[in-house]
């Protein structure tokens, strides 16, 4: 009995990590195929829950999903801006309203789908009916199972975020812009962005916490008056939605920040009162992205993606410049460099420093 009761939990053992496995490469999978139709991947998995439920009003979908009223409702508005989806009318009582997927577009949809259903036949060829129909009810017990937990996952996770001083966020709603404030300077912060998040963005900070206040798309976060032992206990990592575009106002100076913005949509970045310690992983440029530094410059890394064109523009002198994998030592009075092919390029970095600098690098981004 001992050796039978092993073999049941080895088997449940081996299960689990196969349904990690499965749902690990299912996401790899359906983020491809998002990047593919131009959607974050949220957007994608509730673009499929329609299309395979049909029509159904925003507040089913959001049960289905487990999201927010003002995450669905932002959602909702970008599936329509792309053409995916759209709001009408119910058929069965003209007051209501659904959600459908435009009719037009279910062949893209199925085409993006046709080469997996053929390798999926494949696959399944030497199943018998009676091990085909016992997979379909293991997969509907698990996606109710799937479902139910993930709303209890979301109610602690909005429940911890009430209770805990730290944990800031926000609906994305509607919005289509936002900017991120630091009105009181930032220190020892990583800032990071994700496009698939329903929330405009979440923060969350060790030791004394700041004040965050956000209106109409515009998040603030302003720390008060604090003494040198507290700062070295600040610690903040914020995470800002990729799918609209932001603009960055650090103000009041910032230090020890690890900045990945690689997959945000850039509009600009301030920073006044100078920066130090700072390394900026920085997106593709959308038209011209202007960076304004103010106050001067110490430790501070801009790193380009591959390809992207940018102009530096220095004031007041640097020394150990690095530009473009050239060490270029140290230069005084105005300073200008540019990538090859800044003149040409659409897209591209207006990189203004004032007030001089110290270590500055300005280089591309490791593969």
């Amino acid at each position: 009995m001992p050796s039978q009761l092993k073999e049941r939990e080895d088997l449940l053992e081996a299960l689990r990590r196969g349904i990690g496995d499965f749902s690990d490469q299912d996401v790899l999978f359906s983020q491809a195929n998002a990047d593919q139709m131009g959607l974050n991947l949220t957007d994608l998995k509730c673009l499929s829950i329609l299309e395979r439920s049909g029509a159904m009003p925003a507040g089913r979908l959001a049960e289905m999903t487990g999201l927010t009223s003002g995450a669905i409702t932002g959602l909702i508005d970008r599936l329509e801006k792309a053409g995916w989806a759209r709001r009408v009318r119910d058929p069965k009582d003209r007051r209501h309203v659904i959600i459908e997927v435009v009719p037009e577009r279910i062949p893209g949809i199925d085409q993006s789908r046709s080469e997996l259903r053929s390798v999926l036949a494949e696959m399944v060829a030497d199943y018998t009916d009676e091990q085909l129909r016992l997979i379909l009810d293991f997969l509907g017990r698990g996606a109710a199972m799937f479902r139910d937990e993930t709303v209890k996952l979301r109610a602690a996770t909005s429940t911890k975020g009430v209770a805990s001083p730290g944990d800031f966020s926000s609906p994305l709603g509607t919005l289509t812009h936002a900017r991120l404030k630091f009105a009181s300077g930032a220190s020892q912060v990583t800032l990071r962005a994700h496009p698939g998040m329903p929330e405009l963005y979440t923060a969350h900070f060790e030791g004394r916490a700041p004040t965050v206040k956000e209106e109409a798309g515009s998040v603030s976060i302003q720390y008060p008056r604090f003494t040198l032992l507290d700062w070295r206990k600040l610690a903040g990592d914020i995470v800002l939605n990729g799918s609209i575009p932001w603009k960055l106002e650090l103000k009041g100076g910032v230090s020890r920040m690890n900045a990945d913005l690689s997959e945000l949509r850039l509009e600009s970045i301030e920073l006044t009162s100078g920066a130090s310690d700072v390394t900026v992983k920085l997106p593709k440029p959308s038209g011209v992205v202007p960076i304004r530094v103010s106050g001067g410059l110490s430790h501070v890394t801009f790193l380009l993606p591959e390809g992207a064109a940018a102009r530096l523009q220095v004031k007041g002198g640097v020394s150990a410049l690095v530009f473009h994998e050239q060490s270029l030592g140290a230069a005084g009075g105005q300073v200008n460099l540019e990538t090859p092919g800044y003149k040409q390029a659409l897209d591209r970095y207006d990189i203004d420093v004032t007030g001089g600098a110290s270590d500055l690098t300005l280089e591309g981004a490791s593969r």
